[in-house]
């Protein structure tokens, strides 16, 4: 077990160290767009950008090599540790022709993921040293100041309510509930880690599709996904059937792949395509029925297109909300973590007062 969990922190530790900034990722893809769509080859345009910015960490010399030897885009970028979902889009571009767009719209999707990083960061930064600094008089207060109430108290023959007995307790011993918490949350994660080594990614797909509140975020974006790279697909000429074999042949997302896979099985069962994904679990009812409507009017190109669009609109507006709820909401509780220490100290005080 030691020798596992050490493998695989010294493996994510590398693979961090190498990954370059999403900003960085974003912004390169982006330059590389826009360059295509001014008549670029994407050979040109990569050996353009190194003589352009020679300084940058993202175009090495490996990558113009492995260019001009035929090596496709998406394989280049995956290798020099590019997020996975850039490199998807990338995979599918190959083979709709969309490539401009796909760079572009992969630029501002990683530049978006790291400003929604940065958000969370600044949400929690201030109140994360807020609690720890909690954390740490909580500890004192248990060492030095409550033992000497205590003394205080029992001099003076004052005996406590329970229900400030059971404040005082509580507070006592919160550093200890906060470890036991911890704890409890690691080893919470190492046996989810664990157990979902041995299940498949649709099984894996399917859990997290029903988590409260997580739930909704997982399969709009799965949905939104889809919804874009199939409408470009199909957009070019695809079939559905050659669209599932080119979701079927990425290895970028093994959950795509086995999907892909399942679908057509069910195809050559003669079972009709809306049916088979209205049993997905992990896709939103929306897109089923944007497939069902489109395949009766032989638009689901576009439809799929509008579908994505708003889908992504719809998820920024709730993680935005979300963000925004998320300070206010720790600030709570701290204050009344704040609140019950004082109560804690004051009230005994002010019954011993009015006793006098």
């Amino acid at each position: 077990m030691a020798i596992f969990l050490k493998t695989n922190l010294i493996a994510g530790f590398t693979k961090w160290k190498k990954r370059k900034p999403l900003n960085e990722q974003g912004n390169f893809l982006t330059r590389l767009g826009e360059m295509l769509e001014n008549g670029f080859s994407i050979s040109e345009a990569i050996d353009f950008y190194s003589r352009l910015d020679g300084r940058s960490r993202l175009v090495t010399e490996n990558i113009v090599a492995e260019l001009h030897n035929g090596v496709p885009i998406h394989e280049i970028l995956f290798r020099e540790h590019f997020d996975q979902n850039a490199c998807i889009q990338i995979f599918f571009a190959d083979k709709h022709g969309y490539m401009s767009e796909a760079l572009i719209g992969a630029g501002d999707y990683l530049r978006k993921k790291a400003r929604d990083r940065k958000t969370v960061v600044k949400l929690l930064q201030y109140p994360l040293i807020l609690i720890i600094i909690l954390f740490f008089v909580m500890i004192l207060l248990k060492n030095l100041l409550l033992p000497q109430f205590n003394n205080l108290y029992q001099s003076m023959g004052y005996n406590s309510s329970r229900n400030i007995h059971f404040l005082i307790d509580f507070l006592k011993n919160t550093p200890i509930y906060v470890l036991l918490f911890t704890l409890f949350l690691l080893v919470c994660l190492l046996i989810s880690h664990l157990y979902f080594r041995k299940k498949s990614p649709i099984e894996k797909a399917e859990w997290l599709s029903r988590i409260p509140i997580f739930q909704f975020y997982y399969k709009l974006y799965i949905s939104q996904f889809l919804a874009r790279e199939w409408s470009f697909l199909l957009r070019s000429g695809f079939s559905i059937n050659e669209v599932l074999r080119h979701m079927k042949n990425q290895s970028f997302r093994p959950l795509l792949r086995d999907t892909a896979e399942t679908v057509m099985n069910r195809l050559q069962l003669g079972e009709p395509f809306s049916v088979i994904l209205s049993d997905v679990r992990f896709i939103e009812k929306e897109f089923t029925m944007v497939v069902k409507h489109g395949e009766k009017n032989g638009r689901m190109d576009h439809e799929l297109l509008y579908y994505s669009q708003f889908s992504f609109v719809r998820m920024e507006e709730k993680l935005q909300k979300i963000f925004r709820s998320l300070q206010p909401a720790i600030f709570i509780v701290i204050g009344l973590m704040i609140v019950a220490v004082y109560i804690s100290i004051l009230y005994p005080m002010f019954q011993m007062i009015d006793a006098v």
